[in-house]
């Protein structure tokens, strides 16, 4: 029998890969980064700071994924902020049909809708995460 990658993604998601192991991953991932940047506990000449930094997340990982607050969350967000970047793209797409370069070859100020984006998304997760939300009902 041949699986087509659709059984492959249902397959995953029933054994939770995109309920907790890609949460984790995502949640060590930033973690670790933080700690990397940051050097909270030093700059790797006096012992191994990577390996510090890497049980720390390891463990603030886990601990997030304790209840099911972390993936319920990311299994809403996510799929919402594909649409929300496929509906930025768009706009961008537009921005560029209606827009042109002045003499200098420089775009004109585009800061405000940007901005004006940002406050939606913004509006938009918040409300995404309590009760459904306003912008995509119950989608």
């Amino acid at each position: 029998m041949v699986m087509t990658i659709a059984d492959i993604l249902n397959q995953w998601a029933a054994n939770g890969v995109f309920s907790y192991v890609f949460p984790f991953l995502i949640i060590f991932a930033v973690i670790f980064a933080i700690l990397q940047k940051t050097k909270l506990f030093g700059d790797g000449t006096t012992g191994n700071v990577k390996g510090i930094n890497a049980l720390i997340a390891v463990s603030i990982g886990f601990l997030a994924l304790i209840g099911d607050a972390v993936p319920l969350f990311f299994a809403t967000i996510f799929p919402k902020f594909g649409v929300i970047l496929s509906i930025f793209l768009v706009l961008l797409i537009l921005v560029g049909f209606f827009y042109k370069p002045d003499a200098e070859g420089k775009m004109p100020n585009l800061a405000p809708i940007g901005w004006v984006l940002a406050i939606l998304v913004i509006i938009w997760a918040v409300s995404e995460y309590g009760n459904g939300g306003f912008i995509f009902g119950g989608y």
